[in-house]
């Protein structure tokens, strides 16, 4: 089997291996967001992030390892397959995985670097490679190795050395010792915005899928009108992504890469989108509660739930923009009126309309939003800034 990495030229699109791989993630946003339902507390919404987190570098550094090898590889390949065991042990030890399941959630952590380990020590090997050996053996071995310590450890130690695990990746994501304008030039800008685009969509589709969920064990008149506006909100969102984002996506993207802004392509594929799909799954858990009661108020941790969502789902838009060069001004005339609109009229909502009407209020204001964004990017078109 060849380890030869596959050009832009020659696999530019996500391959099936792929799409099946993500399956696995469709059951890890379910399980996460389901402790999110109700009325959680501070501790449901860290626990939330701090097991998804893991779980969403995994696949990030996955999904980049695809893209520099391409998903056509026999290797990459067998990789993604002999990784979905692991992502999967850490989604059913998700319930309890800062608790009595804590230990198989860190192994699984644990085998899913190995794996990439093994795809990146091999192109190490080649003379023509230019990342040095240490990279792929600090990048994903001793990470591993870590990972796999905490298994042994009692909390909270355990949790310490899961933070310097990662913290061990981001800190190497900043170095550029040994790595070449040739690495950046052999990522695929289409590959990179339809990954995290289908990420997205899975999110999406847990939230589409609780709604409905709900709603057939909670069939009411209100809950189906919560159901209808809580549909409106998640197509708006998906719009706002896939109509706008992706597209300023690909252009940023060209743009960071030509100008050799290596900083931005790190934060807009590593970390930006994490807060964006963190957003939605909260949101989702919001809208599920809102169907499950919606002739009563929302409990405070759905309002934190639905409000804060929406924040972090616009928050990372106006990240990511501004990241990609968008201008200050642009990206203002729809990110202030988010930041006013949603705790003066959404917040105010939740507290003093019925669930339903609080969905109502929040369909209202992301359409709201979209029309705005769509405003401000047709005037940055006619003035022809970036």
């Amino acid at each position: 089997m060849s380890d030869t990495p596959v050009t832009a030229a020659e696999d530019h699109r996500a391959g099936w291996f792929e799409l099946f791989f993500d399956l696995v993630f469709v059951v890890t946003v379910s399980v996460l967001a389901h402790g999110l339902h109700g009325d959680p507390g501070p501790g449901d919404f860290g626990t939330f992030l701090v097991l998804f987190f893991p779980a969403w570098w995994a696949w990030a550094n996955l999904m980049v390892t695809v893209n520099v090898f391409g998903s056509a590889n026999p290797r990459t390949q067998a990789m993604l397959l002999a990784a979905m065991p692991a992502l999967g042990l850490m989604a059913a030890a998700a319930p309890e995985g800062l608790g009595s399941r804590a230990w198989a959630y860190a192994l699984g952590a644990a085998w899913v670097r190995l794996m990439a380990f093994f795809i990146w020590w091999s192109r190490a090997r080649r003379s023509d490679n230019p990342l040095p050996v240490w990279r792929p053996v600090m990048y994903c071995l001793v990470p591993a190795a870590v990972w796999a310590l905490s298994a042994a450890v009692p909390s909270p130690q355990r949790f310490v050395l899961w933070g310097l695990a990662i913290a061990l990746e981001a800190l190497l994501l900043t170095v550029r010792s040994g790595m070449t304008s040739g690495f950046y030039d052999e990522m695929t800008i289409d590959h990179l915005v339809e990954r995290i685009g289908l990420f997205v969509v899975i999110v999406l589709g847990e939230s589409v899928f609780t709604v409905v969920v709900t709603l057939e064990e909670n069939f009411t008149k209100a809950g189906g009108l919560a159901a209808v506006f809580g549909f409106v909100v998640v197509a708006e969102l998906a719009m706002i992504f896939f109509v706008w984002g992706t597209a300023n996506a690909a252009r940023g993207l060209e743009r960071a890469m030509g100008s050799g802004a290596t900083g931005a392509v790190r934060d807009t594929v590593m970390y930006l989108p994490f807060v964006l799909v963190s957003g939605i799954t909260v949101i989702a858990a919001a809208l599920g509660t809102a169907v499950a009661e919606p002739n009563h108020h929302l409990p405070v941790g759905a309002r934190w739930a639905l409000c804060g969502g929406v924040l972090a789902f616009y928050t990372a838009n106006a990240a990511i923009s501004l990241r990609y060069g968008d201008g200050v001004g642009t990206v203002a005339r729809w990110y202030v009126p988010c930041l006013v609109l949603t705790p003066a009229a959404l917040l105010t909502a939740c507290v003093t309309l019925p669930a339903w009407g609080a969905v109502a209020v929040a369909a209202g204001l992301v359409f709201l939003l979209a029309k705005l964004s769509k405003w401000g990017r047709r005037r940055q078109g006619a003035s022809g800034t970036a």
